[in-house]
């Protein structure tokens, strides 16, 4: 059973928006974040792709050959050949970044191409966005 959220509303309209651009949910950790966005995603895509950096370490590398959507996505795909990605129709969801908090340099780059929605998640970030090469500042939404 779902337990509609208030930020449930705000992510539709996140996704009716036409100059979206990638968007980071931050919280406290055990109130529904990724719930809520899982819940989101079923409905609104044909195609999620979900990247937990906690759960899969291994993903942490994808950012290893450069920022570049087209890399990220190649890097990925490596990883899980089963990853689909349709353009304009794939949300690409990055949950608990706190552990990759680098990947926020991406979403510059998510944005400029526009073929795929991106929502981040975690707890904690205003610690870890220190450690972030680029924040992508004016190409994200938090």
């Amino acid at each position: 059973m779902y337990l509609r959220r208030k930020i449930d509303r705000f992510l539709l309209d996140w996704k009716a928006d036409s100059n979206r651009k990638p968007l980071i949910v931050k919280g406290s950790r055990q109130v529904g974040k990724t719930a809520a966005i899982r819940h989101f995603a079923s409905a609104n895509y044909r195609s999620v792709v979900e990247i937990n950096f906690v759960e899969n370490p291994k993903y942490r590398a994808i950012t290893q050959n450069g920022y570049s959507v087209d890399e990220v996505v190649k890097s990925m795909s490596l990883l899980d050949p089963t990853l689909c990605f349709i353009p304009h129709e794939t949300l690409i969801f990055f949950d608990e970044i706190q552990d990759h908090p680098d990947i926020a340099t991406t979403l510059k780059f998510f944005r400029q191409d526009g073929r795929f929605d991106v929502i981040c998640s975690g707890s904690m970030l205003g610690i870890s966005y220190r450690t972030i090469e680029s924040n992508s500042v004016g190409y994200k939404t938090d």
